[in-house]
């Protein structure tokens, strides 16, 4: 699917939900509400045994959608690679997988990625990550040309000015695609060093995610540079 189409068609939804975090040490655990609709989510912790969704969204019982029982529809969930989707899974399970996702729940959320899950209810879906805080710094490493990604560790706030997340090294006409959660459209974040830094509608103003679970589109031009944008996040227990 073209992503100018996927902007289309999802132009008017948008993250809605709540989170709690506890921590002790380096681990901890988050507290998901996915609401109907479309919403884009990353899993800032390093969780056990893995990232895949069995281990985040285990659809036990076909709570998330499976023709077993519970829910009757199917939960969506869409992994973006290289200007394309790399992987649709479904919550259902088969006699193949009977982890409950269609493609065998070995889709990836790692720190730093994040992927578009579809809620088909009328109703929230809730999950909860468990897992450790990634310390040190850690790169993302954002290729030329489409990027869907969130921070790496549980914060949120002012992308650039938040002292963890701290993206600072933009190059001109990258640009950044947010959900708003209010407005339910995309806020588009365009980095103009001659108007002082990121733009949106015409003002001033920042890129911000509104819980720690928020991932977003970042496109790193090729109009100036062909390299990778390296944002690098520093975190310690200490902070």
């Amino acid at each position: 699917m073209l992503l100018s189409a996927l902007l289309g068609a999802l132009g008017s939804v948008s993250v809605m939900a709540q989170t709690n975090v506890y921590s002790l040490n380096a681990v901890g655990y988050i507290n998901v509400t996915i609401p109907p609709g479309f919403s884009i989510l990353t899993c800032p912790l390093i969780c056990s045994p893995d990232n895949t969704l069995n281990t985040l969204l285990p659809n036990t019982n076909n709570v998330y959608g499976g023709p077993n029982g519970g829910n009757p529809f199917h939960t969506q969930v869409y992994a973006f690679s290289g200007g394309a989707y790399a992987v649709i899974e479904n919550a259902e399970s088969t006699a193949a997988n009977a982890s409950g996702w269609s493609a065998g729940g070995l889709t990836t959320i790692n720190p730093g990625q994040a992927v578009f899950i579809y809620n088909p209810l009328t109703t929230n879906e809730t999950a909860t990550f468990v897992g450790t805080v990634p310390t040190g710094s850690l790169t993302n490493t954002l290729t030329p040309g489409w990027n869907l990604v969130g921070s790496i560790v549980p914060a949120s706030g002012d992308i650039i000015t938040n002292s963890i997340m701290n993206l600072t090294n933009a190059q001109k006409q990258d640009n950044i695609y947010a959900f708003d959660p209010v407005a339910q459209v995309f806020d588009i974040y365009s980095y103009t060093p001659g108007l002082g830094g990121w733009t949106t509608s015409g003002n001033l103003t920042d890129p911000k995610t509104s819980n720690v679970f928020q991932g977003f589109f970042y496109y790193n031009t090729t109009t100036f540079q062909t390299a990778n944008t390296l944002w690098v996040e520093n975190y310690s227990v200490s902070q």
